[in-house]
């Protein structure tokens, strides 16, 4: 059993053919974005907690979305066998992908998955992985680091997976330059 938790983030590389990831990008400039919010549960509202400097999002649709989605199933898959846990081998779901677009100084600030809304009635369970996929590398800054030190060295086409849980918090530093777009998921 693995007992360093950075054995539980694993990369994968270049999962995303290059023409999927710039197809989405070129028709993400026309969904709808909106500010990022984290949601409290304590008081039950949500709010950015970078003031004006936290990224935008978006559930919309580009014709691209279906093949993330599928990548997705796959690679939670693969994440499964790769960790190699007999207790844990499946999984009931994943959201469909959401958007993130991160323009010059927009960051996300250090938080965990464990996402209140999306289990709203329809869905039954936690978020128990985080999927999550870059689409482009023309930018500058914007590192997503996990456990405020550990650095994941992210390339256009590439996706993560790890645990939903506190136990794995991470950011993304803001962008310097350019802007980043990746999308998220959650498996149940």
């Amino acid at each position: 059993m693995k007992t360093d938790l950075k054995d539980y983030v694993k990369l994968y590389k270049s999962v995303v053919p290059a023409d999927v990831c710039d197809k989405t990008v070129k028709e993400m400039n026309n969904i709808e974005f909106r500010e990022h919010e984290f949601y409290n549960a304590n008081t039950g509202k949500s709010a950015p907690r970078s003031g004006s400097r936290e990224l935008e999002m978006s559930w919309g649709n580009v014709s691209t979305k279906p093949a993330l989605n599928s990548l997705i199933n796959e690679m939670a898959q693969i994440y499964l066998k790769d960790i190699s846990m007999p207790w844990f081998n499946r999984y009931q779901g994943w959201s469909h992908v959401r958007f993130n677009k991160y323009a010059e100084t927009k960051q996300m600030a250090l938080h965990c998955d464990h996402i209140h809304s999306m289990f709203d009635g329809e869905r039954k369970g936690i978020p128990i992985l985080s999927v999550l996929g870059v689409l482009n590398d023309d930018y500058e800054g914007g590192e997503f680091i996990v456990f405020d030190d550990y650095v994941v060295p992210f390339k256009k086409g590439d996706i993560c997976v790890f645990p939903s849980v506190f136990l794995f918090p991470h950011k993304v530093e803001p962008v310097t330059k350019g802007t980043r777009y990746s999308y998220i998921s959650w498996v149940w």
